[in-house]
């Protein structure tokens, strides 16, 4: 009897296989054949999953949005909103192998958003739904009283993620990320702080 294969479970651990390259290696060692050396199959079986790679990083890019959103919902939810909001930040933070292999994967996508118009639409989208959950919980913030009510929640939101990004990117190339967490939190205080 032939072996059931889930399709999503496979291309998963492909996906998976990617992400564990990027964290250890860097982007340019991602082809085929790492791919599928990491994942323990043929390269014939990456190819019958993802039929480009271009296909195999959007499914990547999809996925380190579930791992953030997995985590984000096991947070403590208790405190003020600003608190909480500290604490979503940091869990998009580089600062363990699966987290620094997101980032590294939503660089990469990014870049070549800049030449790719396709992908820009896709990083786009991307940004475009974050920036709005973040302006609706800020907005939330504001009316509870924990976050400044002076400024747009809009114009609040982008610039949180601003810093998130600048902070995500500077903590990729530190000796020690977490050192970086104490400046992050009094940007963000800052910036946020009624």
């Amino acid at each position: 009897m032939p072996k059931i294969v889930d399709r999503t479970e496979r291309r998963r651990e492909i996906a998976g296989a990617l992400l564990r390259i990027v964290a250890r290696e860097g982007v340019e060692a991602v082809s085929v054949r790492s791919v599928a050396a990491e994942a323990g199959v043929s390269g014939g079986a990456v190819q019958k999953y993802f039929s480009t790679k271009e296909d195999l990083f959007r499914f990547a890019l999809d996925m380190t949005s579930e791992f953030l959103e997995q985590r984000w919902n096991t947070l403590d939810q208790s405190g003020n909103l600003l608190d909480l909001l500290l604490r979503l930040l940091v869990e998009a933070m580089p600062l363990d192998e699966q987290r620094r292999a997101e980032v590294i994967v939503i660089n990469a996508f990014t870049a070549r958003a800049a030449v790719l118009p396709s992908w820009a639409e896709f990083i786009r989208t991307g940004y475009d739904e974050l920036a709005e959950i973040t302006a609706q919980y800020i907005a939330k913030a504001q009316s509870s009283g924990d976050v400044r009510d002076d400024l747009a929640a809009s114009d609040l939101a982008d610039a949180v993620l601003a810093l998130s990004d600048g902070f995500a990117n500077r903590m990729l190339t530190s000796t020690d990320p977490a050192a970086l967490l104490p400046s992050l939190e009094t940007a963000v205080r800052t910036l946020l702080t009624p």
